[in-house]
C-alpha cells in the first residue's frame, strides 16, 4: 500500500486521521474508517504498538478479516520474540495456516499415523489469549473453538490474573495409568496376587520388567482391586513428555509376563479392564489422579475484581459456593465442581493435538474462592490432566506450531517431561482464567449480553 504515500507529510496526516477516527469509532458501527484501509501493515503495526489500535478488534476496525488475522499474527510474533519463551527457532506460527493451506503436505503427515480413509479436513478457527502471567513468565495460549465469546472471555480472565501479579502453579503428581483385567479360577487366588504385589521384593521384579520397555517411562506405583475372581491391576507410569498410553501399555505387557510366571493360573482377559480409567468419568481418576495432577492459584486484588471484572469479591464468593459447590453436589456431579473447565480444556486439546476424547477426565476440576483480606484468593485443582507434547496429534505441523507458541513443542532434551509439565500448568492456568471471567459475568449479569454480541451470526 506504499503508493498511497507521496510524502512523509501525507503519511503523518493519514496516521493522525486514522488515530482520530479510532478514538471515535464504535464497535457497533457498520462503517470502517477509510484512512485505516489506506495504511500499510507497518503503519498499522505502529498504531497497535502505541495502543491506538486494538489487536483484538482488527476485523471490525479494518473490515478485512484476512488482513486482520495477518496483522494479529505479526503482533503476536513480535510479542513472543520479545518474551523469549519458545521451544524452536522457526518463525512463530510458521506452520499454522491462515490463508493458503498445504493440503498435500497435510494428507502425507496424517497418513499411517493419525487417520484412516481420509476424505478431507474440518477447519476450526484458532484464537489466542494472553499474555497470561504464569509462574513469573508471560504465556500466550492458543484456543481452537467455534464457541463465540470463549476466547474474549478467557482473555479477560488472563488480563485480570496478570494485573493481579500472575498465577502460580504446581504439579502434584504424575502417572499415566493402565489397568489390565486378570482372572483366576478362584477368588482366593486373585486375593493372593494382590498380597503378592504388596511385597517389596515382588514389586521390584515387576518394576524392573516394566521399566525395561522404555527409556523415558518409569513405573510410579502398582495398585490392585479384587472383584470376585477378577483382579484389576492399576499401573501408573511417569511418561516424560508423552501423554503415555502406548508407553504404559508396553510396560504393562512386560510386567504381566512376570506376574503370570509367578501365578500360572492367571488368565489375561483384557489389557484394559476400565479401572485405568480412560475416556470415561471415574471416581478413581478424581481421587487418585491420572496423567498430571495440577493446581493453580491467584490472589486477585479488590480493584481488579471491580474494574476489570465488573463485580465484587463477595458476590463471587457467594456465587462460587452456591453454584460450583452446592449446585454441583445437588446434580451428583463427579469432578464437575466448576463452571466450564471443559470449554478451555477442549479448546486447548484441539489446538495442540492432544486426544480430545480425554477431555472427559482431564476437565475434572474443583474451583475454590476464599476471601484474602479485601482481596480474592482463587484456585483450580485438576487431578487428571492427560497431556503430551510428543506423539499422536502433537506432531502435526499446525498443532506443533501451537505448542511452540507456548514454548513446549516436542521433547525437552534437558529435563525429561518438562514440556508436558508446562503444558499441564498452562491448561490449569487458562482454566483458572476462564472460570474467573465466566463467574464474573454470571455475578454481574453480563453473560447473556456477551453471548448475544459475540456468539450470533451477523447477517
Amino acid at each position: 500500500h506504499s503508493h498511497f504515500f507521496s510524502s512523509t507529510t501525507t503519511m503523518s496526516f493519514l496516521l493522525r486521521a486514522a488515530a482520530k477516527q479510532l478514538r471515535s469509532f464504535s464497535a457497533a458501527a457498520k462503517h470502517v474508517p477509510t484512512e485505516l484501509t489506506k495504511l500499510t501493515d507497518a503503519d498499522l503495526m505502529h498504531l497497535i504498538n502505541t495502543g491506538k489500535l486494538s489487536p483484538y478488534s482488527l476485523e471490525a476496525s479494518l473490515g478485512d478479516c484476512t488482513r486482520a488475522v495477518s496483522l494479529r499474527r505479526q503482533y503476536l510474533a513480535q510479542c513472543i520474540e520479545q518474551e523469549g519463551r519458545r521451544s524452536s527457532t522457526a518463525p512463530v506460527l510458521e506452520k499454522l495456516p491462515y490463508s493458503q493451506f498445504d493440503a498435500d503436505g497435510f494428507y502425507k503427515s496424517v497418513d499411517g499415523t493419525n487417520c484412516e480413509a481420509v476424505i478431507g479436513y474440518v477447519p476450526v478457527p484458532v484464537g489466542v489469549v494472553g499474555p497470561l502471567l504464569l509462574d513469573g513468565h508471560p504465556v500466550r495460549v492458543p484456543l481452537a473453538t467455534t464457541e463465540g465469546a470463549l476466547v474474549a472471555s478467557t482473555n479477560r480472565g488472563c488480563r485480570a490474573i496478570t494485573l493481579s501479579g500472575g498465577a502460580r502453579s504446581v504439579i502434584l503428581s504424575n502417572g499415566m495409568t493402565r489397568a489390565p483385567l486378570v482372572r483366576f479360577p478362584s477368588m482366593a487366588e486373585a486375593a493372593s496376587l494382590k498380597a503378592w504385589l504388596g511385597v517389596p521384593e515382588n514389586a521390584s521384579k515387576v518394576a524392573e520388567a516394566f521399566n525395561s520397555t522404555t527409556r523415558f517411562g518409569k513405573l510410579q506405583s502398582v495398585g490392585a482391586r479384587v472383584a470376585g475372581r477378577n483382579i484389576y491391576i492399576r499401573f501408573a507410569c511417569n511418561c516424560g513428555d508423552a501423554m503415555g498410553m502406548n508407553m504404559v501399555t508396553k510396560g504393562t505387557v512386560a510386567a504381566l509376563e512376570v506376574i503370570c510366571e509367578a501365578f500360572p493360573n492367571a488368565k489375561l482377559i483384557s489389557l484394559s479392564g476400565n479401572v485405568c480409567s480412560d475416556k470415561k468419568p471415574a471416581a478413581v481418576n478424581w481421587i487418585e489422579g491420572r496423567g498430571r495432577s495440577v493446581a493453580c492459584e491467584v490472589v486477585l486484588s479488590k480493584a481488579v475484581v471491580e474494574k476489570t471484572l465488573k463485580t465484587n469479591v463477595q458476590d463471587l464468593l457467594d456465587l462460587n459456593v452456591n453454584k460450583n459447590l452446592v449446585g454441583s453436589a445437588m446434580s451428583g456431579s463427579l469432578g464437575g465442581f466448576n463452571a466450564h473447565a471443559s470449554n478451555i480444556v477442549s479448546a486447548l486439546f484441539l489446538a495442540t493435538g492432544n486426544d480430545i476424547a480425554q477431555n472427559v477426565e482431564s476437565s475434572t476440576c474443583i474451583t475454590l474462592m476464599e476471601r484474602d483480606g479485601e482481596n480474592l484468593h482463587m484456585s483450580v485443582t485438576m487431578p487428571s490432566v492427560e497431556v503430551g507434547t510428543v506423539g499422536g496429534g502433537t506432531t502435526l505441523p499446525a498443532q506443533s506450531s501451537c505448542l511452540d507458541l507456548m514454548g513446549c513443542a516436542g521433547a525437552n532434551r534437558t529435563l525429561v517431561g518438562a514440556h508436558a509439565d508446562q503444558l499441564a500448568r498452562v491448561v490449569a492456568a487458562t482454566v483458572l482464567a476462564g472460570e474467573l471471567s465466566l463467574m464474573a459475568a454470571l455475578a454481574s449479569g453480563d453473560l447473556l449480553e456477551s453471548h448475544m454480541k459475540l456468539n450470533r451470526r451477523k447477517d
